[in-house]
C-alpha cells in the first residue's frame, strides 16, 4: 500500500509541476522576450552595437513588435520546456531525498537542478534554434516566413540533426546554469524564511529569489550562450563545435566578445525569472490546495 501511495503522490506531484511550469513558462516568455531579441541580435551581429543603438534601430526600422519576433516558436516550446524543467527538478529531488522529513541540502538542490537542465536541453535546443534564426531577420528579403516555415526548411536541409544544432553549448549552459538557478533560489527562500519567521513567503520574497536566481543562471557560464547563438544561426552542413566557436570569438573580439549581449540578458533575467518562479509557486500552491498529497 505504501508503495502505491508513493507512486500516486509522485504522479500527482509531476502533474502539478507540469501544469504550474507550463503557465510559468508563458509568464517568463512574455516578460522577457523583447530583451531576448536584443540579446540575440547583439550576440550575432558582426558590427559593434550598443544596447540602446540596437534597440533604437530595431524599433525605428521594423516597429516595436519586432521585439517579439520569433515569439511563436518559444511560446509552446517555452511552456513545454519550463514544464519539463520543473518536472525534472521535482523528480530529481524525489530521487535524492531519502527521508521526506529531512529537507535536501543546497548542494543536493543544485544537483537536482543539473538533472533538470539536462532534460530541458533536449526541448530547448530546437526551440531556440528557430527563435534565433527568426530574431536575426531584419528588413529586406527574409529566408523564413515564420516559425513553421523555419522548422520545415531546417528539416529539409539537415533533418532532425539540424534542429539539434547547438545541443552541446545548450547543455554547457543549462547544466551549470540550473545548478546555480535552483541552488540560489532555494538558498534565498531559506534565508528569507529564517529572517522573517514565515514558512509561506509573501510574493515579494519569491520575486527577489527568482530574479536573483535568474541572474545567477546567466552569469555562471554566459559565453556558452554566445557560442550557442552563433552556432545556431550559422550555415553549412557541419556544425561548429563549442570550443572552436569560443576560440574564434575570442580571437576576433577578446573577452568582450564572449560577453556580447550580457547586459540585456541580465536586465531580462530578473523580471523574467521573477515572473516565472512567482507564477509557478502561486499555481503550484493553488493546485496543492485542490489536490493535496495522500
Amino acid at each position: 500500500m505504501s508503495s502505491n501511495n508513493n507512486s500516486s503522490n509522485a504522479a500527482i506531484q509531476g502533474a502539478k509541476d507540469s501544469i504550474a511550469g507550463t503557465i510559468a513558462g508563458a509568464a517568463c516568455l512574455f516578460t522577457g522576450h523583447p530583451f531576448d531579441t536584443i540579446r540575440v541580435r547583439l550576440q550575432t551581429s558582426r558590427a559593434p552595437l550598443g544596447i540602446m543603438e540596437c534597440l533604437r534601430n530595431t524599433v525605428q526600422k521594423e516597429g516595436a513588435m519586432a521585439l517579439y519576433k520569433g515569439v511563436t516558436s518559444p511560446l509552446v516550446g517555452m511552456m513545454f520546456e519550463t514544464a519539463v524543467l520543473f518536472v525534472g527538478y521535482g523528480q530529481m529531488k524525489n530521487l535524492l531525498q531519502k527521508d521526506p522529513n529531512i529537507p535536501l541540502t543546497l548542494p543536493q538542490c543544485s544537483l537536482a537542478g543539473a538533472g533538470a537542465g539536462i532534460c530541458a536541453s533536449f526541448v530547448l535546443t530546437p526551440v531556440e534554434l528557430i527563435k534565433c534564426r527568426l530574431q536575426i531577420q531584419t528588413t529586406g528579403p527574409q529566408k523564413y516566413k515564420g516559425s513553421f516555415d523555419c522548422l520545415v526548411q531546417v528539416m529539409k536541409e539537415s533533418g532532425l540533426r539540424g534542429l539539434y544544432r547547438g545541443l552541446g553549448p545548450t547543455l554547457a549552459r543549462e547544466i551549470p546554469g540550473n545548478m546555480a538557478f535552483f541552488g540560489v533560489y532555494e538558498g534565498l527562500k531559506r534565508h528569507f524564511r529564517k529572517t522573517t519567521g514565515q514558512e509561506d513567503l509573501p510574493l515579494r520574497y519569491l520575486i527577489v529569489s527568482g530574479g536573483i536566481g535568474g541572474i545567477a543562471y546567466w552569469s555562471i557560464f554566459y559565453p556558452a550562450d554566445v557560442a550557442k547563438s552563433s552556432i545556431q544561426v550559422s550555415e553549412g552542413a557541419v556544425s561548429p563545435t563549442l570550443l572552436s566557436t569560443l576560440k574564434n570569438i575570442y580571437r576576433a573580439d577578446g573577452i568582450k566578445g564572449l560577453y556580447r549581449g550580457y547586459i540585456p540578458t541580465v536586465l531580462r533575467a530578473f523580471p523574467a525569472n521573477a515572473a516565472m518562479f512567482s507564477v509557478y509557486e502561486i499555481v503550484y500552491k493553488f493546485l496543492d490546495q485542490q489536490y493535496p498529497h495522500k
